[in-house]
């Protein structure tokens, strides 16, 4: 006897997710888990403590300190814990993702972003796919919020539709990659359609990695915490090196190895060389914003 796999997803979400380019399931993961998920992150938040700036596993705010820790982000959390792994790898996400990409996919990045209450920093307009660009397009970013998002608390904000036009330029007028939009382009988008994803702890919300996306400061007292994990399908091949420096880096996570590579047409823009990794996106455009 064949049993067929549970279904989270309608035709409708799905039609709806290659649309507008993102897609939002409440609730998902149980409160029970995400409780303990936020135990684990406060133990790294702890650990925190004893450094000074950025390093291989945290990326720090210029005001962080032993007495007042932070985190901006924990970097390839599925590496470190079995919690965050767990997410990344066996959770209820991956056949999600295998309802939108197919039943061939590859895991390309883990990262939890953390917007403490009132030190939040935010995360200017920009697209995934200027970080780190494939030979196709299927390939999608998965927040699991730690905490309810709110309009207050920087909850993320999408710009629907977005994913079907170009991939902007992220380097500035000298050239230098700055990890967001240029002020031109962004003048020209239409940012009073975008969507706030305001839901609770436990939800996550999906985005194609072309997706113009943003997210405000935390002006709350409470925290919002973000855990990302970033999927492709299996035959969308990285066309830049490896920026994570993660052992888990390109692994096929379910079905088969593809025969062929599958191309979209059409010239790709190219990240910097991130061979030897990068602090993250909010030191790139924290520098953009001093000159």
């Amino acid at each position: 006897m064949t049993t067929t796999a549970q279904r989270y997803l309608t035709d409708e979400q799905i039609a709806g997710y290659h649309r507008d380019g993102y897609l939002a399931v409440p609730r998902l993961i149980d409160a029970e888990r995400v409780a303990e998920l936020r135990r684990v992150t406060d133990v790294f938040v702890e650990r925190s403590r004893g450094i000074a700036r950025s390093d291989a596993v945290f990326d720090v705010d210029p005001r962080h300190s032993a007495t007042a820790p932070i985190v901006r982000r924990i970097k390839n959390p599925a590496d470190h814990a079995p919690l965050y792994a767990w997410v990344a790898l066996e959770s209820p996400i991956l056949d999600i993702v295998t309802e939108l990409l197919g039943p061939s996919i590859r895991f390309h990045h883990s990262k939890l972003n953390l917007k403490g209450g009132r030190v939040g920093a935010p995360v200017e307009v920009h697209q995934d796919a200027a970080f780190y660009p494939h030979s196709n397009d299927d390939v999608l970013a998965v927040g699991l919020l730690l905490d309810d998002a709110t309009a207050d608390n920087g909850a993320m904000a999408v710009l629907p539709g977005s994913h079907r036009g170009p991939i902007y330029t992220h380097f500035d007028a000298q050239e230098r990659f700055v990890g967001g939009v240029r002020d031109d382009d962004i003048a020209r988008l239409d940012r009073s359609r975008a969507v706030v994803l305001t839901l609770p702890a436990g939800s996550i919300h999906i985005h194609h990695y072309r997706l113009v996306h943003w997210s405000a400061p935390n002006t709350s007292a409470g925290d919002r915490r973000l855990l990302i994990n970033a999927y492709a399908a299996a035959d969308a091949v990285p066309l830049a090196a490896d920026p994570t420096g993660s052992p888990r880096y390109g692994q096929l996570v379910r079905g088969t190895y593809p025969a062929v590579a599958r191309r979209t047409a059409g010239d790709m823009p190219m990240p910097p060389d991130f061979s030897r990794g990068y602090t993250s996106i909010y030191e790139l455009q924290g520098d953009a914003a001093k000159t």
